[in-house]
């Protein structure tokens, strides 16, 4: 069996050797690929809905007034997450500019950040292989270039969890207070970040890594008599301000919103079934995920021998049991456990190579050849038939992707079962970086033309110049239109709100959906509308074809009424028309 076939891990490096210079080689390795998959092709995407304009608007809206305390996003109260991530997205744009790249910037360096910290925790834990594989792995990981690339709080939250992780382990071997004053001070953060998840995960890895023979001696060492203080020195001064600018607002959104309701019920649509990470881990974190179950059964059977492993596995199950509990469920809340889960397969994978032992030994590792194969293959076939019904553009980035996921799978499969566990490896690091890179750089910038959002948000933003009026979104609004438009936009769902903008200002420009918007409107004859062009596009959003007028909206005078729906004079804005 796995359990008694694995040899002892490599003993431990001593501390100062991450100074030497393989170690900086291996550094500047990691540091070099994850940076460039975490970076390319950010400035060529515009932000995706619905997530990252929030953030980024945030942002932009705090830089313009001065204001370090009050986020806003289409300048209403935004209470969904704290302050960090827009204390650092600051830094962003100051560095990166107003752009999706400048907001992106703070996620792609954590997410670096993040494999750095795993490699020299991987080197001091496991040994040098096991480090460098571990990094590796989870450089490539699809759901770690993905968060790292986006404009949100998970990768920045991803940072502080490992950091902290770093820390309760090097304190199971030594006490140290400034150890201790690190952790605190970074659990402050977590809270700044993502609220209170971020200490919940710590806490639940803990409890499971304890129950399982992890270390024992990490909670007194924590210094919790001058460390729960420090925490709340770092936490409480942005809280209390808040709390009392918004009269109390925000923390009455906090509980009953952010919390309860995702605790009892899927909020926005995002529910999920019970086994919803593991399932979903079998793509997010492919190809790494095929060997997981025989990295985590190598690694149970010999928790009691070594606390090191019962630390990685409370790190791997602890958080998994705590978000099973909360009925709201998205993909990237388990991240900041994947960094565990590449450590164990980077302990599995180096005591593998080393003995020369073929996976197909055991039942495990025949599974994860299976699943290596059927869910490489499965992606390749999707990939391909995008490349044929998808538009043009897209096609052949999409036929490139699958071959580069069918053959690199196939020829990794082929090393497995030869037993070159190691060669397989790199080559499905390699496979994946190629994909990965013709993904950011390729099909993503190509489906440009095709987001409509961003096409009518820059279309209104110049009908509005032009017209003086202010834009409103009415159905077809999304937060990345306001980020587009770099303005606030009246959002409108009842016609009395519509008319007393109108009222306001005089006139207001709009996007109007064809046909329900445009009967909708014929029902109020003392409105006049004036179309200004007409857009037609793919919606990827919605994944379907969709027709827009962006029209001027007045009171009725005088002036002549143009009919929306039909007897549209085309001539003068024919040119306007996006297919």
């Amino acid at each position: 069996m796995l359990q008694e076939s694995l040899a002892p891990q490599e003993p431990v490096e001593p501390a100062l050797s991450f100074w030497r210079r393989r170690s900086w080689r291996e550094a500047a390795l990691i540091g070099v690929l994850a940076l460039t998959l975490n970076l390319a092709g950010n400035g060529g995407t515009s932000l995706w809905d619905r997530d990252e304009p929030r953030y980024a608007t945030c942002t932009r809206e705090m830089r313009d007034r001065g204001d370090w305390i009050f986020p806003t996003f289409n300048s209403e109260p935004r209470f969904h997450k704290p302050v960090l991530i827009y204390w650092l997205m600051r830094f962003g744009l100051a560095v990166g500019g107003d752009n999706p790249f400048g907001a992106r910037l703070v996620s792609a360096l954590a997410g670096t950040g993040t494999s750095l910290l795993v490699l020299v925790l991987g080197r001091r834990m496991l040994g040098a292989r096991a480090g460098l594989l571990a990094a590796l792995m989870l450089t490539t990981a699809p759901i770690m270039v993905v968060e790292s690339k986006l404009a949100t709080t998970d990768a920045t939250l991803a940072l502080i969890l490992v950091g902290s992780q770093f820390c309760l382990w090097e304190l199971s071997r030594r006490n140290s207070r400034p150890l201790a004053a690190t952790f605190w001070v970074l659990m402050g953060l977590a809270t700044l970040t993502k609220g209170p998840v971020g200490p919940a995960l710590i806490a639940c890895a803990g409890v499971v890594s304890w129950w399982w023979g992890g270390p024992t001696a990490i909670w007194r060492r924590l210094h919790g008599r001058w460390g729960v203080p420090l925490y709340l020195l770092v936490t409480s001064p942005w809280f209390i301000a808040v709390g009392v600018i918004s009269r109390g607002e925000f923390f009455r959104f906090a509980v009953n919103k952010q919390i309860a309701q995702r605790v009892v019920s899927g909020i926005e649509q995002h529910g999920g079934f019970p086994g919803y990470y593991v399932l979903s881990s079998l793509v997010t974190f492919h190809p790494w995920s095929a060997l997981l179950p025989a990295a985590l059964l190598g690694a149970w059977s010999r928790r009691r021998s070594n606390p090191d492993f019962g630390f990685l596995l409370g790190w791997v199950v602890g958080p998994l049991i705590l978000l099973e509990c909360v009925q709201t469920k998205l993909v990237h809340y388990y991240l900041p456990a994947y960094p565990a889960c590449a450590l164990l397969l980077g302990w599995l994978v180096a005591s593998v190579a080393r003995d020369e032992v073929n996976l197909r030994r055991w039942p495990l590792g025949r599974l994860g050849l299976n699943l290596l194969g059927g869910v490489g293959i499965t992606l390749a076939v999707l990939f391909t038939a995008g490349a044929v019904a998808l538009p043009t553009a897209l096609r052949l980035p999409s036929l490139a992707t699958a071959l580069v996921v069918a053959s690199g799978t196939l020829w990794s499969l082929q090393r497995l079962a030869r037993g070159a566990t190691q060669r397989a490896v790199e080559g499905l690091a390699a496979t994946w970086t190629a994909a990965l890179l013709i993904l950011a750089v390729w099909l993503l910038p190509a489906a440009e033309p095709y987001r409509l959002q961003r096409i009518v948000a820059e279309k209104l933003a110049r009908h509005s110049h032009e017209h003086g009026a202010a834009p409103v979104l009415l159905s077809f609004g999304e937060p990345s239109m306001v980020y587009t438009m770099g303005r606030s936009a009246a959002v409108i769902r009842k016609w009395d709100q519509l008319y007393a903008e109108v009222d306001r200002g005089g006139a207001v420009v709009t996007a109007i959906t064809h046909p329900i918007e445009t009967i909708e409107f014929e029902k109020h004859p003392d409105l006049e509308v004036e179309i200004r062009e007409v857009v037609e596009g793919f919606n990827l959003n919605k994944g379907q074809s969709q027709r827009l007028h962006l029209a001027v909206v007045r009171r009725k005078s005088i002036a002549l009424t143009v009919p929306i729906d039909r007897g549209v004079t085309r001539a003068g804005i024919e040119g306007n028309v996006i297919k």
